[in-house]
């Protein structure tokens, strides 16, 4: 435990890759990481079922735990981030999370629509490899279908094909 507690106080180890710098493209891996990292920490039990809304009893052993996710968040979080939970959940690491999460994972009509529209205007880059271009829309997809809509695996595969650039017409021909 030592050895964590100096490694993280040095400014290597685990809490130095969790950062998180308000990029909302850059939230949902954040998450994974953070989640992994309160496994690690033995705090997940906290965090399970997250979108249910229940409040930590703070009579119980649990809302100790809370305050630990509470104080370990705070640590990886920018200040733009921190000011979204300091005043409705202080001292509440489950509820923190979950106001994080809404803000930079909105379900809502507006979060659907900017999803789309980075979908359906997918380009492949010059300086950018097919794998990177895939990804992106691959992740486009998969943030789509987070928030409750269907995405087919052929409206990806057209709207990829799409993007490409000249140079892959002959590739674009076998594929369609």
């Amino acid at each position: 435990m030592a050895t964590t507690t100096m490694a993280t106080a040095t400014g290597y180890g685990p809490r130095s890759r969790l950062m998180f710098d308000g990029d909302e493209r850059k939230y949902e891996l954040w998450e994974i990481k953070f989640l992994g990292f309160m496994k690690i920490r033995d705090l997940d039990e906290i965090l399970q079922n997250l979108d249910d809304e229940y409040q930590i009893d703070r009579s119980t052993p649990q809302a100790k735990k809370n305050e630990e996710v509470f104080a370990e968040l705070v640590q990886v979080l920018d200040d733009r981030s921190l000011s979204l939970i300091i005043r409705d959940a202080r001292n509440d690491g489950r509820a923190a999370l979950r106001i994080l999460r809404e803000h930079y994972q909105p379900r809502g009509k507006p979060r659907i629509i900017t999803l789309y529209t980075q979908l359906t205007s997918l380009t492949k880059t010059t300086s950018e490899s097919v794998t990177d271009y895939v990804f992106r829309a691959e992740t486009a997809a998969a943030s789509l279908r987070d928030a409750g809509e269907t995405i087919s695996d052929s409206l990806l595969v057209a709207k990829v094909v799409k993007g490409l650039p000249l140079g892959f017409k002959s590739f674009i021909a076998v594929i369609t």
